[in-house]
């Protein structure tokens, strides 16, 4: 089973934070079937270690039925032994969200919009599921708009001697600082004049650390570049039980063990 790696962003400027998802936990419903679909879906969430949403949920399709099901032994067509509101939801998805990295992992990427309009209506705000980017070229092709980076500035031989330094330890009177994590914000640059920005996080790249570019495409959505060397995919290998299920707890406890690596 393989997880794709994406951000989660809230109205469009923050990343989702750990009381959002707590408040998830405490209010979402656990049955959801958004307007005009047809599958219902069966979610359980809960936050864990302070750090990591968790949501497993079941679903299957709630409007198309037939009055009879086929007895597979005898080859006998028998009645329904559900009614039409009882559904019997066979398909499975898994997300689980780390707060201290701000990435979003998914093993169905067809569920993402399901994901999302869910955590929209938990909480009446508007999520946002972003792609995390394979490379510079790709993202700069991608968006219109430079609009702000994200980045921890590490004390080391080649920046310890910058004034950003000295400046926070003079203003705090305390010792110069390991790192300093630093959010910038701009107006909409466009990407070929943004793009001489990136190409000096990577010359300097021995300065910087989790370094996050924050662009926005012709439709004007936000999307979001990873510039250090973020797994794309992470892959576990669950058992399946003899009715062609997951079990939750393994799969939940399977990913923690690879992103706490």
């Amino acid at each position: 089973m393989r997880f794709g790696t994406f951000l989660l962003r809230i109205d469009g400027t923050r990343e989702a934070e750990l009381d959002d998802l707590k408040r998830v936990c405490d209010i979402g419903p656990k049955t959801f079937q958004p307007d005009g679909q047809k599958n219902l879906y069966v979610i359980d969430t809960c936050v864990i270690d302070e750090r990591f949403f968790w949501l497993a949920c079941d679903y299957d399709d709630a409007v198309s039925f037939r009055d009879y099901v086929v007895n597979q032994d005898t080859g006998e067509l028998e009645p329904n032994p559900r009614n039409k509101s009882q559904v019997e939801p066979r398909q499975q998805f898994f997300a689980c969200y780390d707060t201290h990295t701000h990435f979003l992992y998914i093993n169905d990427l067809t569920r993402r919009k399901t994901l999302k309009d869910y955590l929209s209506y938990a909480l009446q705000k508007e999520f946002e599921i972003n792609n995390v980017y394979a490379s510079v070229d790709e993202f700069c092709n991608h968006v219109k708009f430079i609009r702000g980076f994200r980045y921890t500035q590490v004390r080391n031989l080649f920046s310890q001697n910058g004034d950003i330094f000295n400046q926070v330890s003079d203003l705090w009177g305390l010792d110069t600082p390991e790192k300093i994590q630093l959010k910038i914000t701009y107006g909409d640059i466009p990407v070929h004049t943004g793009r001489a920005l990136i190409d000096r996080f990577h010359r300097d790249k021995n300065q910087f650390e989790d370094v996050i570019i924050i662009g926005c495409d012709d439709a004007g959505v936000e999307q979001t570049f990873d510039f250090s060397s973020v797994i794309k995919r992470v892959e576990i290998f669950p058992r399946k039980d003899e009715n062609e299920h997951y079990d939750p707890p393994e799969i939940q406890q399977l990913l923690l063990a690879e992103l706490r690596k």
